[in-house]
């Protein structure tokens, strides 16, 4: 594992009780990295936040990530996907109220 994959895992981890769930549509600009697991969890790091911001969905959840430069980690629980550009920028459609329906998509940008 690269010492980059380590540090943000740990500051993922190390920041779970400090993260950002989210609750309603969002949008998040300037996302530096996503860390995603196979069971419909995405945290996004985004910059000059010092929390991650949390999507929970089901296992089959929506969600579509383009532009990503590389995937590392990708045969552990959990994996960190790294935008082409610059930033990733995130709309996040919150799902139905106690329905796990929601959606995501991603793409990569230069600023």
């Amino acid at each position: 594992m690269s010492d980059k994959v380590a540090t943000a895992l740990n500051s993922e981890y190390n920041s779970l009780f400090n993260m950002v769930r989210i609750s309603e549509t969002t949008r998040l600009n300037r996302v530096e990295h996503i860390v995603g697991s196979g069971t419909g969890v995405l945290d996004f790091s985004v910059e000059g936040e010092s929390e991650y911001y949390t999507w929970e969905e089901s296992e089959d959840a929506d969600w579509e990530i383009e532009d990503a430069s590389r995937v590392e980690n990708i045969e552990e629980d959990r994996f960190i996907m790294y935008p082409a550009g610059e930033y990733f920028t995130c709309e996040i459609e919150e799902g139905s109220e106690g329905v796990r329906d929601g959606s995501v998509r991603c793409w990569s940008e230069s600023e």
